[in-house]
């Protein structure tokens, strides 16, 4: 469950100036999580940065939003609001950002806006089978991981083909890669194709009029000088829309403009979900393209210790959100292949074979149980578990007993 941690406007507001006056994140102050505080004013404001898990209205880190009367933004614009707008227009394992307020309840939030992005669109170029449930495939020079995580629309971790054209969510590592939550098919790939991908600036050549994104090449010849976004320049973190004559061949770009993860500097409840991707200690580094991460003597850590914060560690960072750098209240670690449900207890064959809500569960001598004894376990009950899917079997890591 998630708790709710608000702090005055006054206390946020002298932090927020401290770190201004210290230089930020690369001044080497550390400000606590504890003492940061979100600037909500008048209501205590909450960002959520992660995969759809489930729909009613939406759920997001284990937080429920309620979406009734949330803006629906895709792709940079407007296309709706409320419940009916998110079930025709967004999926389970799509990567949001929900920004809104929190409710009284522990679990539960008010969405106001509702954000999506897909990560790159475009041909499949080739597909690498890893193991029997991990598969590596190439879609406009960028690497993407498929495994038990990843949800698919018009294909299927069996099916996909090279030069399908796709759509792909997900979340970058410390490589580049994208380990996709949401693979969709959008079509066959036919020259001159409008593709699109997010992704840093690297290798810019301002003669040449090409840049790198991973192992895409960009020509950007075709844009007015003026339309390019301010201080271009290596590092940028952009999106790109553009053309595409072959699969594998450079990028004809149309169109590029940055790419602003969050649409606020400021939350006092902020979480997000992801890799490391950089590290300067276990006391800051980064998840994702630029979300900075502070931590404290005073951050929990579930599933591990600070010591295990690293770059390509996945994991869930939760906190207060000032001038844009999250100060870590908890983290919890992941492994890239596990996921979370939470439900009540409907069919209970032993300590070792129950059933949450749908979903069959069998544990072993491995798993961790929290708050409740194997023998405890019977119908009725809300669990929490944590695990990697097997088939259509979760095997617990963890069992947690929640409360009501």
């Amino acid at each position: 469950m998630k708790t709710y941690h608000p702090m005055s406007f006054v206390l946020a507001l002298l932090f927020a100036l401290l770190l201004i006056s210290c230089g930020g994140s690369g001044s080497g102050t550390t400000m606590t999580a504890a003492d940061s505080g979100g600037i909500g004013g008048t209501g205590h404001t909450n960002i959520s940065v992660g995969s759809i898990t489930a729909f009613g209205s939406i759920v997001v880190n284990g937080t429920e939003f309620d979406t009734s009367e949330a803006v629906i933004i895709v792709e940079g614009e407007k296309i709706g609001v409320g419940d009916d707008t998110v079930l025709a227009n967004l999926d389970i394992g799509r990567m949001v950002t929900v920004e809104g307020t929190g409710s009284e309840d522990d679990n539960s939030a008010v969405a106001d806006r509702v954000m999506y992005n897909d990560d790159v669109e475009g041909p499949v170029e080739s597909i690498q089978d890893i193991d029997p449930a991990t598969k590596e495939i190439v879609v406009l020079g960028q690497t993407v991981t498929l495994n038990v995580i990843t949800e698919f629309k018009g294909t299927t971790f069996d099916t996909i083909a090279q030069n399908d054209v796709v759509e792909v969510s997900g979340m970058v590592d410390d490589t580049g890669a994208i380990w996709a939550t949401f693979v969709e098919k959008t079509g066959e790939f036919v020259p001159g194709l409008v593709v699109e991908v997010t992704g840093l600036v690297e290798n810019l050549d301002t003669d040449l009029k090409t840049f790198e994104i991973n192992d895409l090449t960009v020509d950007y010849s075709s844009i007015d000088p003026a339309d390019l976004p301010d201080d271009f320049a290596d590092g940028l973190l952009v999106e790109v829309e553009g053309t595409l004559d072959a699969p594998g061949a450079e990028m004809l770009a149309t169109e590029i403009e940055l790419e602003d993860e969050l649409g606020s500097e400021d939350a006092d409840e902020f979480e997000i979900t992801g890799f490391v991707t950089s590290f300067v200690s276990v006391f800051e580094f980064t998840v994702g393209y630029q979300q900075v991460v502070q931590t404290d003597e005073d951050t929990e850590f579930v599933d591990g210790t600070a010591e295990d914060i690293a770059p390509g560690v996945k994991l869930e960072a939760e906190g207060s959100l000032v001038d844009g750098i999250l100060f870590a209240e908890e983290i919890e670690f992941w492994e890239p292949d596990q996921i979370e449900i939470e439900g009540v207890v409907t069919e209970f064959v032993s300590p070792s074979e129950f059933t949450v809500g749908d979903q069959v569960v069998h544990t072993d001598e491995e798993t961790v149980f929290e708050g409740i004894t194997p023998d405890e376990i019977e119908v009725g009950l809300l669990l929490e578990v944590k695990g990697r899917l097997v088939g259509s079997i979760l095997v617990a890591d963890k069992v947690s007993l929640e409360d009501e």
